[in-house]
């Protein structure tokens, strides 16, 4: 027993690392320094290995993780919160009046979403006065403040991808500094990957955007798989042909050159080819990663969803084409459906104008009471798009238009036509005033206040005539309408000299009035239902109206008279084209 226990101690005073005893069955080890550190080394590894594992990991050159350093455990301490507690008051009692970085604080506590929301009994790992780290953050803190930060107002569907990599010029691998930059500037805004459009955003002057030291990036590389040329050409048919049309429409972003960065809990980032895996994001926040080529690993993806909730991806599987590969984005969004119509979408109800799309992307009902609606209408072969006319009339109505025809959107190959004058509006007409205006119209010219002889001094010994309010002349025949009754005696005489009398009413007005006039003068009027459609031929229609109207013919050209508010935006049905003219009375 004494020569082991000899034997031990003379390890350890020869410079071993680790000593031994043995005693009644038990066994006792002794580490140095040293060894910690190396089983500590081993431990990072165990955990990043099956990050960079080959099979699990992302194709070369389309995305890059990249690790950066966590604060040292002798260059940190823990506080428990206690109630009424909160970060501010914390950091206050810690360090008085030195500044702290927020950013620093979220770096040491990635766990804690909020800073602004902690809990009693809640650990938050605090930098030690005077340490490395803390000196860092103060020197960070000394240079943003040394020169103002720029001004940068947030456009409508930005991120904070596309700020950090166009608008700041950084290199993908200094994103990450960049984005921590902005994190302090913004300490107002809790989740910068949710950017209110309108806001003003701080960003970090030139000089401090070239002083972010770039993280040394590891990449998940594998060897990449060849794709054929016809592949990549369907591929970019699809996404540039149909998705990127629709994704603009919707406010949104589809971005296929250039880099994307993702930040992981501010220690991590990843940064995605976009020629090799397109991003889009929507203007709810949603993000989608089109991994068509399925190059990023599972281990990856899990990773970004542990950081952000938003953001989602499309598998090759999923890319079946662009129609399939836009289902597949909408379908991870939170504010929008895409739903494929088996009826008609009614726009209004009188005149009754329905559209056929044959899918409907619908959007969550805003505050004001307006829904987004984009119809997408799947043209057949040699099929043409809609007029300029009938797709103005649609944006117009709510309804933003898209049609596809071979895996491409296409546009109506006319420029819309400026809307006619206001459609002939005699609402406030009655009598003798309504007939006058609704000759005119079908370009009959009536006489105001004519004399009419009743009896004549030659043939009846005396003269007697009548003043007429309206006095109209058709060939040999003459026709008189007037408010007041006249004697039976003279309308008979009238009539036997070629002259018809039509009688209206001081206030007569509307439909009545119109048949009456019309009627009395031989112009031929209907009252029934016109329709319309477009296309006027082909199997299936993309826009139909229909309403109930008296219909005129006046020398070929039909003339529409309808008692309700005909929508100002389908007035180039009519106006100008075979269809006629519209009156509302």
């Amino acid at each position: 027993m004494t020569r082991i226990l000899s034997q031990s101690g003379n390890a350890l005073k020869h410079g071993g690392t680790e000593g031994r005893c043995q005693n009644g069955g038990f066994l006792f080890w002794r580490t140095s320094a040293r060894t910690l550190l190396r089983r500590a080394v081993i431990l990072v590894a165990m955990i990043f290995l099956p990050l960079l594992h080959t099979p699990l990991s992302a194709r070369e050159d389309s995305a890059r993780l990249v690790l950066q350093k966590t604060a040292g455990g002798g260059n940190s301490r823990v506080h428990v919160v206690k109630k009424g507690e909160w970060i501010h008051r914390i950091l206050q009692s810690h360090f008085g009046e030195e500044p702290v970085s927020y950013a620093l604080i979220r770096r040491l506590n990635p766990g804690i979403r909020n800073l602004n929301r902690i809990r009693p009994g809640q650990r938050i790992v605090l930098p030690v006065p005077g340490s490395s780290e803390h000196s860092e953050s103060i020197s960070d803190i000394d240079r943003e403040n040394s020169s103002p930060p720029v001004i940068y107002r947030i456009l409508e569907g930005d991120s904070i991808s596309r700020i950090i990599l166009s608008e700041m010029n950084v290199n993908p691998a200094e994103a990450l500094p960049a984005y921590r930059l902005i994190r302090k500037l913004n300490p107002e805004i809790p989740d910068l990957n949710r950017l209110p459009a309108g806001q003003s955003l701080r960003l970090p002057p030139a000089p401090a955007r070239s002083a972010v030291a770039p993280a040394a990036p590891l990449k998940t590389a594998a060897p990449p798989t060849e794709e054929s040329n016809a592949e990549k050409a369907a591929i970019a048919e699809s996404l540039f042909g149909i998705i990127r049309p629709v994704i603009g429409r919707m406010r949104g972003m589809v971005t296929a050159t250039g880099s994307y960065f993702i930040p992981l809990q501010e220690t991590t980032q990843v940064t995605i080819n976009c020629s090799q895996i397109p991003v889009v994001e929507l203007d709810d926040g949603t993000t989608v990663l089109l991994d068509y080529g399925d190059r990023l690993s599972e281990n990856l993806k899990k990773l970004i969803r542990q950081s952000w909730k938003n953001y989602a991806f499309l598998t090759a599987e999923e890319f079946r084409d662009g129609l399939g590969g836009l289902l597949g984005i909408i379908r991870h969004s939170k504010n929008y459906r895409m739903v494929r119509t088996d009826k008609p979408l009614e726009l209004t109800a009188k005149p009754e104008i329905l559209v056929f799309p044959d899918w409907l992307i619908i959007g969550k009902e805003t505050t004001g009471g307006a829904t987004y609606r984009q119809g997408l209408f799947l043209l057949d072969r040699g099929e043409r798009p809609l007029p300029a006319e009938a797709r103005a009339f649609l944006e117009k109505s709510g309804v933003a238009v898209t049609e596809i025809a071979e895996d491409r959107a296409v546009s109506s190959p006319e420029t819309p036509s400026a809307l006619q004058p206001a459609i002939a509006d005699f609402r406030a007409l009655k009598g003798i005033n309504l007939a006058e205006k609704l000759l005119s119209t079908l370009g009959v010219t009536p006489i105001r206040n004519a004399e009419v002889v009743v009896f004549d001094q030659a043939r009846n010994g005396f003269n007697l005539s009548v003043t007429a309010d309206l006095l109209i002349r058709k060939g040999e025949k003459r026709f008189i309408l007037h408010t007041k009754r006249l004697p039976d005696q003279f309308i008979q005489i009238l009539r036997e000299a070629g002259t018809e009398m039509i009688p209206i009413g001081e206030k007569d007005q509307g439909r009545s009035l119109v048949e009456a006039v019309l009627q009395g003068l031989g112009i031929p009027v209907s009252f029934g239902y016109f329709s319309f459609r477009i296309p006027e031929e082909g199997k299936r229609p993309r826009l139909t109206g229909s309403f109930s109207t008296l219909r005129v013919m006046n020398e070929g050209e039909p003339i529409f008279l309808i008692d309700f508010d005909m929508p100002p935006a389908v007035l180039p049905f009519f106006n100008g084209r075979r269809e006629g003219r519209v009156i509302r009375y």
